[in-house]
């Protein structure tokens, strides 16, 4: 009669162990990403075909290659370096005044910032994938064109770089 019950407790015993250790592991929560300016999120989704209440994951972010956000009334760039992949990025005719999330986007060939308040750019020097071959669009921006000027410097620089810069 003993022996009746382990062959049957036996089995049941390990059962309540090993299910649970073979039981699927939780999957990692997607990082959400916050982008501060609400014109440049509206841009985003529309890229991403997102409704309003859906969050952005990094992940999706990660795998955006364009984004055409012209014309959007755009001040505030935070967010957009969760965007490595970036290869062409229309910002033109918004309000831009700080370039310095621009700096990492390393993919970036085409960069169109016409019309906009930018008065430094120095943030694109810091990008080191801004090279031969590609375009980056400055006109009709706060910036210094005089010969001897802080920006002028900059724009020589990156066209020493292989940058086809217009100003």
């Amino acid at each position: 009669m003993l022996r009746k019950r382990w062959r049957y407790l036996l089995p049941l015993a390990l059962i309540i162990v090993l299910v649970p250790a073979c039981a699927a592991q939780p999957t990692e929560e997607p990082e959400i990403v916050v982008v501060a300016d609400y014109n440049l999120e509206a841009a985003i989704r529309a890229a991403l075909d997102k409704t309003p209440d859906e969050p952005i994951s990094a992940e999706e972010l990660a795998g955006l290659t364009e984004l055409k956000a012209n014309y959007a009334n755009i001040a505030d760039l935070s967010g957009i370096e969760h965007c490595p992949n970036l290869s062409k990025l229309d910002l033109a005719y918004n309000q831009l005044v700080d370039l310095s999330p621009l700096a990492s986007l390393d993919n970036l060939e085409r960069l169109n910032l016409d019309r906009n308040q930018v008065s430094d750019i120095a943030p694109l020097l810091g990008n080191s994938g801004l090279g031969e071959g590609d375009q980056v669009d400055l006109k009709n921006n706060n910036l210094d064109l005089s010969e001897n000027s802080e920006d002028m410097a900059d724009i020589r620089q990156l066209e020493g770089r292989g940058v086809k810069v217009y100003h």
